[in-house]
């Protein structure tokens, strides 16, 4: 499986985050948060840009089969 569009936007998203908490815990001097993060999203930040599959096995997927019995559920 690889990684696709909606994954990707994610990814992106997190990375961005992720990497914006980090300044802002530096900033504030909270080096145990900042470490925190940077170990949480380590893979993503280590290859922002890159195209990498390896980031696939990071990634949380919702179960299809609970999306179809909820999807069902919604319907009814």
């Amino acid at each position: 499986m690889a990684v696709n569009t909606k994954q990707k936007k994610r990814i992106d998203i997190a990375t961005c985050w992720a990497t914006n908490r980090i300044s802002v815990m530096d900033t504030l001097e909270k080096y145990e948060d900042s470490y925190a993060i940077a170990e949480e999203f380590r893979e993503w930040i280590l290859h922002i840009g890159e195209k990498n599959e390896n980031l696939k096995d990071s990634f949380l997927n919702f179960p299809k089969e609970l999306k179809e019995l909820l999807d069902q559920k919604v319907k009814d």
